[in-house]
């Protein structure tokens, strides 16, 4: 549980033993019993038990209220900070802050006052200190990493408690300024509680913060509290953005080493989408929470209403709230009259404020006027669990016994179904008489498979059943009911939850163009479209060599989600050069030596084919670069035989017509 200050601390819930004594010690305990030897009674009524948490500023310790013999949380400022003035002014403006909120998602304050105690230096002190209501659970910030794992759903039902805390402060005219995971208890049953107003502000009060002054907690600063700048309600729904933001991808929006170095980025960046972080986050949710996030709070929601209304239309419902503006710092600039009409509006509600303000100490201080004969509004308890009615009559004084336990129509088992009285003020101490809900009638489901989801949840709900549904990827029609549970025939009680599995469509990844770009490329490019890189071949080119010449799937196919894609991949061809020693040499020669160069022949039409024949030219020609494995054309001429030569060689004899001799 959190009491603590901006820091606050974390602690289990225990109660007391028997009698109102605080069961088991720890470390911590022992040094709260040095330093409040049993018995110690602040207010001489409140008596301390164990250290429960200690913050910043503060120290929370269980307690026994012995004049109404119930458990509180009595909150009191560090002995070794009670002369500091500003310190106390928070603490008391703390409990002035929650004193005037009466809301169930806020943990109440009962009573406040001043004690003598032991300062740092063993001089006796006077110790401000809060009682306060005690909550049964665990923070925020520990259920995010509880068992089970927060589902997006649950998540934004949280932040419903959460919103509604704020919009009854913010109606009140106070600003929280530290929403975190910390701030914010789950009780045992699952109800919301808003704690720690210490730096809450009263918007109504221009002089309580200093503009320039930065208060809160870095990872959940809204833009303007990060710049110093004045703040209104939207500066709470930014720290809920951060807070939604968190316990859907387990990190806040903005992360790094310090907290001078977080706030520049509220003010500078835009937060990723959370579901980059957690796939189950749906656009609706990813909207809301960057909306939230805004830096211009004029682009926010406008009130906590309004993103209550939103996070219903997330969770299929809407709620059609009326749209609340923020309280706002008034703009000075304009025409005098105006200007005029403004201070005296301004002077006449201060006046009413102080006048307020005054009845409602004297009220509260002494003993809250002659309206307090001793007898307290009766709260309502229909419809709340038997735990938590009980909490609920306590906290105004009241007892609960527990007349009948019947079946009920509309309350499931475990809640409330009436009450006696329902209304009206009852003596404290007095008991409510509560009729328990043993269960609604049990009824036949009805079976709602392969029917359009929008059609089965009017069935379901018409026969008194609360629908959920969870969608899983599929090849039958979107929005088909695929499976329910508990299954159609059986019975089931009425008002009880039949969970749905509805089909949605199959996500499919566009295969993209890979050609012209590099192996390392094309593996990025793929991965950003859910795709994986398959076989590589390497083929001779002339693109450029390493780049994709050639893919498996063709560009723009839709394609499964993990399909691999093998891609060619160009490389250089390897050139030699035509030497110049074939133009002379005979085909046979020609033939051998281009062969050998991995270079083929082919002879020019019209030339001799024979072994001998000699080469006289090429093409390409001699001294060219051609890629291994061309083919050169020669051009050849036949060697003339042997006979032909000798005849052609011998002179010829003079035809004188005689003899030779």
């Amino acid at each position: 549980m959190n009491f603590g200050g901006a820091d606050g601390p974390t602690f289990p819930g225990e109660g007391f033993t028997p009698g109102g004594h605080p069961a088991g010690h720890t470390t911590a305990q022992a040094d709260a019993a040095h330093r409040h030897p049993a018995p110690f009674a602040f207010g001489g009524r409140y008596e301390l038990g164990r250290l429960l948490g200690r913050g910043g500023m503060a120290e929370v310790h269980l307690a026994h209220d012995t004049r109404l013999d119930r458990v509180v949380a009595v909150k009191t400022l560090r002995a070794d900070l009670t002369h500091d003035a500003d310190l106390q002014a928070r603490f008391r403006r703390e409990a002035q802050s929650t004193a005037s909120l009466n809301h169930p998602a806020i943990a109440a304050v009962y009573d406040t006052g001043e004690d003598l105690g032991h300062g740092a230096d063993g001089g006796a002190v006077a110790l401000p200190y809060l009682v306060m209501e005690y909550v049964d659970g665990m923070p925020l910030s520990d259920a995010l990493f509880a068992e089970p794992a927060l589902t997006p759903d649950r998540v934004l039902e949280l932040t419903e408690g959460v919103l509604q805390a704020l919009a009854h402060s913010h109606r009140q005219g106070i600003v929280h300024r530290d929403i975190k995971p910390a701030n914010v208890m789950v009780t045992r049953t699952g109800q919301v509680k808003v704690m720690d107003f210490g730096i809450a502000r009263d918007l109504r009060d221009a002089g309580l913060t200093r503009t320039s002054m930065v208060i809160g907690t870095a990872q959940y600063l809204s833009p303007e509290q990060a710049l110093g700048e004045e703040i209104d309600a939207r500066s709470d729904l930014y720290s809920v953005g951060c807070l939604l933001y968190e316990l859907l991808t387990y990190r806040p929006p903005f992360v790094d080493e310090s907290p001078m170095a977080v706030m520049y980025r509220h003010v500078q960046e835009a937060p990723q989408p959370p579901s980059l972080f957690n796939p189950l986050v749906t656009p609706a949710v990813d909207a809301l929470v960057l909306r939230a996030l805004e830096k211009d709070r004029a682009h926010r929601h406008r009130s906590a209403e309004e993103m209550l209304d939103e996070i219903g239309a997330c969770l299929g419902r809407r709620t059609f709230a009326p749209a609340v503006q923020p309280p706002q710092q008034e703009d000075d600039s304009g025409a005098d009259d105006r200007g005029g009409r403004r201070a005296t509006v301004a002077l006449l509600v201060a006046a009413a404020a102080v006048v307020v303000l005054a009845i409602g100490l004297g009220w509260f201080m002494l003993g809250r006027g002659p309206a307090d004969d001793g007898r307290v509004d009766v709260p309502a308890l229909v419809g709340q669990t038997l735990d938590d009615a009980r909490r609920a009559a306590d906290n105004v004084g009241l007892t609960v016994t527990v007349t009948a336990k019947e079946p009920c129509e509309d309350q499931p088992k475990g809640h409330v179904c009436t009450q006696s009285p329902a209304d009206g003020r009852l003596a404290e101490g007095e008991a409510v008489a509560l009729t328990v809900s043993t269960g609604s009638p049990e009824v036949e489901v009805p079976d709602v498979l392969d029917k359009d989801e929008d059609d089965a949840s009017r069935i379901l709900a018409d026969k008194g059943f609360q629908v959920t549904t969870r969608h899983v990827e599929s090849a039958e029609e979107t929005g088909t009911v695929l499976d329910q549970d508990p299954d159609g025939g059986e019975k089931a009680e009425r008002g009880g939850e039949i969970t749905l599995t509805v089909a949605k469509e199959a996500a499919r990844s566009t295969v993209p163009d890979l050609v012209g770009r590099t192996v390392d490329e094309a593996t990025e490019l793929l991965a950003e479209h859910d795709l994986e890189l398959g076989d590589t071949t390497r083929v001779e080119s002339d693109a450029t060599a390493g780049t994709v010449i050639g893919q498996s799937e063709r560009e723009g196919a839709e394609v499964d989600p993990g399909t691999t894609v093998d891609v060619q991949v160009a490389e250089a061809k390897e050139t030699v050069e035509i030497p110049g020693d074939i133009v002379g040499g005979t085909l046979a020669e020609v033939r051998g030596e281009l062969a050998g160069l991995g270079l083929g022949v082919s002879v020019a039409s019209g030339s001799s084919q024979a072994s001998d024949a000699v080469v006289t030219s090429s093409t390409p020609t001699v001294g060219s670069e051609v890629a291994r494995g061309s083919t050169v054309i020669v051009v050849t001429e036949e060697t003339p035989s042997g006979d032909e030569e000798s005849t052609q060689g011998a002179s010829p004899s003079p035809t004188t017509g005689t003899t030779a001799p």
